[in-house]
C-alpha cells in the first residue's frame, strides 16, 4: 500500500495514484549551466505512484529537457528491468502541475508505447 498522508490522490483509467511535488536534491541543471560548483538552488521533483506501485515515476521539474525515471516493475505495459531507468517526455511540462497533467503522464506512463529512452547526463542524449 502506498502512502497518501499529504499526497493527492487520483484515479486514472479505473486504477488508484498518488502524486506529490517536493523538493529534492540540490539543482544539477544550474549547476551544469553555470559551469560551477554552486548548489544554491534546490529541484522540484513531481513523484507519481499507483497504488500496487509496479509504477513509481519521479519527473524533474527543471530539466532543459522533461524526462521521467521510471522506479517501478512496469512502464508503458511492459515488465521493467527495476533499475532506474530515463525516457523523454512526449510533452513540455507546465509550470504549475494540475490533475489533468498528471493524468497525460500517467496514461502516456501506461498505455503509450514511444517513450525513448536517455541517459542520465547535461545533455540528456538519446540512446
Amino acid at each position: 500500500m502506498v502512502r497518501t498522508k499529504s499526497r493527492r490522490k487520483l484515479v486514472c483509467g479505473g486504477k488508484n495514484y498518488v502524486w506529490y511535488v517536493l523538493a529534492g536534491d540540490r539543482d544539477y541543471w544550474m549547476r551544469v549551466e553555470n559551469g560551477s560548483s554552486d548548489w544554491a538552488c534546490e529541484t522540484p521533483f513531481l513523484h507519481v505512484i499507483s497504488e500496487d506501485k509496479a509504477l513509481v515515476l519521479t519527473i524533474p521539474m527543471d530539466a532543459p529537457k522533461p524526462y521521467a525515471v521510471s522506479k517501478g516493475r512496469r512502464f508503458q505495459g511492459k515488465p521493467t528491468s527495476g533499475c532506474w531507468e530515463r525516457y523523454f517526455l512526449p510533452f513540455d511540462l507546465p509550470k504549475a502541475i494540475t490533475p489533468k497533467t498528471v493524468s497525460d503522464i500517467i496514461d502516456w506512463a501506461e498505455r503509450g508505447g514511444d517513450a525513448l529512452k536517455t541517459e542520465y547526463d547535461a545533455q540528456a542524449r538519446p540512446y
